[in-house]
């Protein structure tokens, strides 16, 4: 059990999402950095889950702290990992690393400040965190009120129920993520992505300027949708009839929405592009110029506001192979020391 002493700017409970609810309007949400959840999950023993495309497994629930400020104390003993964001963080004063699992002992306290680098930290306790299943996911929606603790961010004297060790805390403590895998969020964020079904609506300077701009992340940005500053784009002329009468004037508007997955960047009104993230809804309505890869709206997630993004494209079997040895590389054994 976990006593929160500061619930942070805005911390919840995250595994890896839900499945099968978005043709019902429930989007997926889950952790924005999948790769850091699930990375401090191995690091604690736990699942990991599967990858946001696929989450066929949600994997153990952890913590994800936006932009820090987490306090939390120990009422036992937990093997716990930072991951993510680095937020300076401490136990009873002393530094403890990030990517590496470490004892937490009933009573200690652990402290998140501030992050330094990255958007988004993760922790991870071993036996994940014990909140009931809704729809097969401990994911917190907050928009909707559901998943996670009662459906919101944590605040002060919460406690967060523990699931059951299955490992001695000596065999846990000290596990690290191999060095050279420890991702780096110094901005310009290096964002891939795969041709969007209306690319072929926007001017080909526009498509050019997409992929050559550094775009700025809107400081309004949410787990719902990341907003991104920069040039207006434009879209080619001669909108026919039909189309203007089903879905009016605007060159942006499709008239058969046929959905918008985690990763549709939409540009509505050729206006800041906008990432549809794991809290987005399942329609849009707008012209997707591009789609950001799976495996890479872990860096949309690391983004600070005013960061700059560039968006970079690759082939959909390129995207494919990216995904293939990201899941080789977790599910070897080899990648913790």
């Amino acid at each position: 059990m976990l006593e929160v002493i500061d619930g942070g700017l805005r911390t919840t409970v995250q595994d890896m999402g839900r499945r099968g609810g978005q043709a019902l309007g429930i989007p997926p949400s889950g952790a924005q950095d999948g790769f850091a959840l699930r990375v401090a999950n191995l690091l604690v023993g736990n699942a990991p889950g599967g990858p946001l495309l696929i989450r066929d497994d949600p994997g153990a629930a952890g913590l994800e702290l936006t932009l820090g400020r987490l306090k939390l104390r120990a009422l036992q003993d937990h093997v716990l990992a930072l991951t993510g964001a680095d937020t300076g963080a401490t136990v009873d004063g002393e530094a403890v690393p990030c990517w590496t699992s470490f004892v937490l002992r009933e009573g200690q306290t652990l402290a998140c400040g501030l992050a330094r680098s990255g958007a988004r930290a993760y922790l991870a306790i071993h036996g994940g965190i014990d909140v009931p299943l809704y729809r097969g996911s401990r994911a917190t929606h907050v928009s909707g009120g559901f998943g996670g603790l009662e459906g919101r961010p944590l605040a002060k004297d919460d406690r967060l129920p523990v699931g059951a060790a299955t490992a001695e805390v000596a065999e846990l403590a000290g596990r690290r993520l191999r060095p050279d895998l420890v991702p780096a969020y110094a901005p310009p964020m290096q964002v891939r992505t795969v041709a969007g079904p209306e690319e072929h609506h926007f001017t080909a300077a526009s498509v050019e300027a997409f992929y050559a701009t550094a775009w700025k992340l809107n400081p309004k940005a949410d787990r719902t949708g990341m907003r991104f500053i920069g040039p207006e784009l434009s879209f080619k002329p001669g909108r026919p009839r039909y189309l203007i009468e089903d879905a009016g004037a605007d060159p942006s508007n499709i008239v058969i929405d046929p959905g918008a997955p985690v990763g549709t960047v939409q540009v509505p009104s050729g206006v800041e592009p906008i990432v549809l993230c794991v809290d987005s809804p399942s329609i849009g309505g707008y012209a997707r110029i591009a789609i950001v890869i799976s495996t890479d709206m872990a860096r949309i997630g690391q983004v600070r506001p005013f960061e700059e993004t560039r968006f970079v494209r690759i082939s959909h079997e390129d995207a494919v192979a990216v995904l293939a040895a990201q899941e080789a590389l977790i599910a070897d054994p080899d990648i913790i020391i």
